[in-house]
């Protein structure tokens, strides 16, 4: 019998991780979506969710954002779907505002930082736990974000 040398998604996901913090995201991309196409077949769980955000993150790092439009409705959704814990949840909204700041949609992204922050606020004590440290780097990020964006 063959053996399977195929990669796994988990092994598809570690590579586009590798990649984009290399910086080369095209092949992060390449990758990524190809674990989400395994991750459809095997589990509609939280890993296909988080692979399906990333995704759509990537395609705004790359100036592609008009393409993450489907995939960042998609990720929300699954999370929604799957009672995804708080942070997960959090950091989702943070993407979806990224987007909705990379489509020109103001008033979107300042809705979704503002929902981020919130939420992000309530994980104090996960990111104190974490990091040792009474800092919350999504509070501080929202709160840029949303200074940056101003009011119209």
């Amino acid at each position: 019998m063959a053996e399977n040398t195929e990669p796994s998604a988990l092994d598809l996901r570690r590579r586009a991780r590798a990649a984009r913090n290399a910086g080369d995201r095209e092949l992060a991309l390449a990758d990524e979506r190809a674990a989400v196409a395994l991750l459809r077949l095997e589990s509609p769980g939280p890993e296909l969710a988080h692979a399906v955000r990333h995704v759509a993150d990537i395609l705004v790092e790359l100036d592609r954002a008009g393409e993450a439009t489907a995939a960042i409705t998609e990720a929300l959704a699954l999370y929604r779907a799957i009672d995804a814990p708080p942070l997960d949840i959090a950091n989702a909204m943070r993407s979806a505002a990224v987007h909705a700041e990379a489509i020109g949609d103001k008033a979107g992204a300042r809705e979704l930082w503002c929902d981020a922050r919130t939420r992000y606020a309530a994980l104090s004590d996960v990111f104190s736990a974490m990091t040792g440290s009474p800092a919350n780097p999504g509070v501080d990020e929202a709160t840029m974000r949303l200074a940056a964006l101003g009011r119209d």
